[in-house]
């Protein structure tokens, strides 16, 4: 059954059904047919049964009776009759009646009220019986009124057959109806089948016609449709993307070339060299940091991320951060500073949440002109840490807002060019967001500033440290695979940034 074809399944069911329906409809209908045959039978026979009992109850003698009856009820098409005394003996007796048979249908026990019994008597078939027993002038008598069931049995033979005739044809017929419509109703499938089977990574702006939008098929043609959007709409994202990637790359590495070759063509003092060097290693810098970008969203983009998670502290996270691009911002003329910061935990990769907040950061540092301010803050509310960076910068039209975290997107590419980034640190960002169960908004209006709003579930503190019984152990955390040390020991090193 499981090989076959959803339209013989159809077919076969739709039979199967039919055929069970049709059976029990007959069975019914031979079972009512019989018992309003039978009904009729009796009472027919309860008339006549009472028309031979009145005539026992008003004759005086036995005589009179017999002599009655004989004139009224020997002879009878369809019914028969007889009437027994208390001794068993036959008073009277029709003519299509013998001792014998008599003997043989005859009811036991009757009474005052009419009994009906179905007896055969061999050799003659099937009788109904209609009996009861009447008290007379000549003695308490049974009386007796028979008819043969030969034509109810030829009736419902012949039902029968009728049935036996009609219902493998009513069956045949709903198979033969149940396959064209099933071919009907399934016809566009081939059509939906031909349609995905043609549309190929060069044709997926065709779609699937749907005739009726309303029905099953419909549906699954409305369903296949989606899904070829959607997969347009990825594969024009890495086409995109891949355009995208290239020209990124080609600019560090025509750099690359150009500084290199202007080095070889003709001896230079060494400054210039030193010049060109340097023109290299930043290019180099760069062409490295974009390639660590796309090897990030390439591995966010497989599932293959997988870094530790811990507990991070998040309001640690963002002073180390702000200690790292204060330099880029006095470059920039910008005051970076922290507003309210609070004691934040988090649960999480410390590397990737500390990449959302220097992309974050830093980005709010490159769009800010000279005297602008850039503002952080770091609360919990209820089961949530906020982290909000406020900047005074130039701000994002609206037109720009729903694509400000699609890859290689930028807003003003004059800027780009200046700063060297690529358009891939929000998007970053919004991946390892999701990934730690956050989310990050955007809220900015032109020349009026932008504010970044990072959201983070709370971690769980153990009942432990709730209690005060237990402090944690600050020589064990560490950030990045990297041991927490003391401030003045990292100053001195020169490792604090």
């Amino acid at each position: 059954m499981k090989y076959l074809s959803i339209r013989w399944k159809l077919t076969l069911w739709y039979g199967f059904a039919v055929s069970v329906t049709l059976f029990a409809f007959g069975i019914i209908l031979l079972i009512l047919t019989r018992q309003q045959l039978l009904s009729r039978t009796d009472a027919a026979l309860r008339e006549e049964l009472r028309e031979l009992a009145l005539e026992v109850e008003i004759t005086r003698s036995e005589t009179d009776f017999v002599t009655s009856a004989n004139t009224r009820f020997l002879h009878h098409d369809i019914y028969d009759f007889a009437v027994i005394d208390s001794k068993g003996k036959t008073v009277f007796l029709s003519a299509g009646l013998s001792e014998r048979s008599v003997a043989a249908i005859a009811p036991d026990n009757m009474t005052s009220e009419i009994r009906y019994e179905t007896r055969d008597v061999a050799e003659l078939g099937a009788f109904r019986v209609a009996g009861l027993s009447r008290e007379s002038s000549f003695g308490h008598l049974t009386v007796l009124s028979v008819t043969s069931l030969k034509p109810l049995i030829g009736e419902m033979y012949a039902l029968q057959m009728v049935m036996a005739v009609l219902l493998p044809l009513a069956i045949g017929a709903a198979l033969v109806g149940g396959y064209f419509f099933a071919n009907r109703a399934l016809a566009p499938v081939n059509t939906i089948v031909e349609m995905a089977n043609s549309v190929t990574i060069d044709s997926l702006n065709r779609r699937i016609e749907v005739p009726n939008p309303r029905d099953e098929i419909g549906r699954l043609a409305a369903t296949l449709n989606s899904l070829i959007a959607r997969l347009e709409l990825a594969v024009n994202e890495i086409k995109r993307f891949t355009a995208d990637a290239s020209h990124e790359l080609r600019t560090p590495l025509a750099a690359l070339r150009m500084e290199a070759e202007l080095a070889l063509r003709a001896d230079r003092s060494p400054e210039q060299y030193k010049g060109a060097l340097r023109v290299v290693v930043d290019e180099a810098t760069r062409l490295g940091r974009l390639a660590d970008q796309l090897l990030t969203l390439s591995r966010q983009d497989a599932g293959i991320v997988d870094r530790a998670r811990a507990t991070v502290q998040l309001d640690a996270v963002v002073q180390d951060v702000v200690e790292q691009l204060q330099p880029l911002a006095s470059d920039h003329g910008v005051l970076l500073k922290t507003g309210k910061i609070q004691a934040c935990q988090v649960d999480g990769d410390d590397a990737g949440l500390r990449q959302v907040v220097y992309n974050v950061v830093e980005n709010a540092l490159k769009y800010t002109d000279g005297g602008g301010t850039v503002l952080i803050h770091c609360t919990t509310r209820q089961k949530t840490v906020v982290c909000e960076i406020t900047d005074t910068g130039i701000g994002i039209s609206d037109e720009h807002l729903p694509h400000i975290f699609n890859r290689f997107y930028r807003v003003d590419l004059s800027r780009h060019s200046e700063s060297g980034g690529a358009g891939l640190g929000l998007s970053i960002a919004r991946t390892t967001m999701l990934t730690h169960g956050g989310t990050i908004d955007i809220r900015s209006r032109p020349n009026a500033g932008t504010t970044v709003i990072i959201c983070l579930p709370k971690a769980e503190v153990p009942d432990t440290c709730k209690n005060g019984s237990a402090q944690p152990d600050l020589s064990k955390l560490s950030f990045a695979g990297t041991k927490i040390e003391s401030v003045a020991t990292r100053m001195a090193s020169g490792r604090i940034r």
